[in-house]
């Protein structure tokens, strides 16, 4: 089975959401889109990888 995290921007400008593929939250990161994207492939390594996904909120 393969894993994967959604990051979506939040309300506030320097945060991130991270969700897993049923939606549910996983953690929420202050800092850049990269620290997010970064800590997302982090959660997954704990599972051997998988893919991550970022939410254009546009």
């Amino acid at each position: 089975m393969r894993h994967s995290r959604h990051v979506a921007r939040t309300l506030s400008d320097d945060a991130w959401q991270i969700t897993d593929a049923e939606g549910q939250h996983t953690a929420r990161i202050a800092g850049t889109e990269h620290d997010a994207i970064a800590r997302a492939h982090h959660q997954l390594a704990a599972y051997g990888g998988g893919r991550v996904f970022l939410t254009d909120a546009d």
